[in-house]
C-alpha cells in the first residue's frame, strides 16, 4: 500500500517547470549589432578581393592574346596584325588576323574581309570577355601593330602599345604594355593602386633599337721592327 502511494506520488505530481526561455530584446540587439561589425569589417576586404580579382583576369586576358597572336606568326612563318577599337570603357576589343591589313573587331559578320579571324575562327578579346565591368580606362598606340613572322618583333621598330585596366572603385590598376620586340607586360601603375604580385612599372614603354653591329676589334701587338743586318 505504501509503495503503491509512493509509485502514485512520483508519477501523479506534475513535473516541474521547465527552465528555458528564448533570448532577451537586449541580448538579440547585441548579437544583431555583432554581425553588422562583422559584416562592416568583412564586406570591404571580399570588395578588394573581388575587383583585385576583375583587374588581373582582365589584363592576363589581352597579355595572353598579344602573345598567341605572337607565336602564331612564327609558328606559322606569316604577318599577323593585331589591331584594337574603343567606343567606352565597357565597349572596347582587340583582334588579330593573318596578313598586314587590320580587321575590325567589333565586325561580327564572318563573310566580311574585316572580320577577325584566324584559321576560320574568331580571334578575338574585349570587353564581353571580362564581364562587361568598364575596366578599361586608357589605351595608347597606332591603332594596328603587325608581328614579324621571323623574330616576333613588331614590323615597325616604332610601335608600343598601352593599357591601363580599373577596378570599378579606382583603387587597383594594371598596364599591360606591348613593347616593339612583342613582350607584354603586366605591371601595376604605382606602387598606391599596386596589385600583390605584379611589379610597378619603371615608366613608358621605350622602342628597343635593333641590334647593331658588335664592338670594334682590339687593335693588336705592332709589329717588330725588321732584324739589322
Amino acid at each position: 500500500m505504501i509503495r503503491a502511494s509512493l509509485i502514485c506520488g512520483a508519477r501523479g505530481h506534475p513535473s516541474a517547470p521547465s527552465r528555458n526561455r528564448g533570448f532577451s530584446l537586449v541580448e538579440l540587439l547585441m548579437s544583431v549589432l555583432l554581425l553588422a561589425i562583422g559584416a562592416a569589417v568583412a564586406l570591404p576586404s571580399y570588395r578588394d578581393m573581388v575587383e583585385k580579382r576583375q583587374v588581373t583576369n582582365a589584363a592576363e586576358q589581352v597579355a595572353s592574346f598579344v602573345n598567341s597572336a605572337q607565336g602564331i606568326a612564327m609558328k606559322t612563318n606569316r604577318v599577323v596584325t593585331i589591331s584594337y577599337t574603343r567606343t567606352g570603357s565597357d565597349e572596347w576589343c582587340v583582334g588579330a588576323i593573318i596578313g598586314e591589313t587590320a580587321c575590325d573587331c567589333s565586325q561580327g559578320d564572318a563573310e566580311e574581309a574585316d572580320y577577325c579571324q584566324i584559321g576560320s575562327q574568331p580571334f578575338t578579346v574585349g570587353a564581353g570577355h571580362t564581364g562587361d565591368l568598364g575596366l578599361l580606362h586608357s589605351i595608347e598606340g597606332d591603332g594596328a601593330y603587325a608581328f614579324d613572322p621571323t623574330r616576333g618583333l613588331f614590323r615597325n621598330l616604332d610601335d608600343a602599345l598601352t593599357m591601363e585596366m580599373r577596378s570599378e572603385s579606382g583603387e587597383f590598376r594594371l598596364n599591360v604594355l606591348v613593347n616593339n620586340t612583342g613582350r607584354v607586360i603586366i605591371c601595376s601603375a604605382d606602387e598606391i593602386h599596386a596589385i600583390p604580385g605584379y611589379g610597378v612599372c619603371d615608366g613608358e614603354v621605350e622602342a628597343e633599337p635593333e641590334p647593331g653591329p658588335g664592338p670594334e676589334p682590339l687593335p693588336g701587338p705592332e709589329p717588330l721592327p725588321p732584324p739589322e743586318k
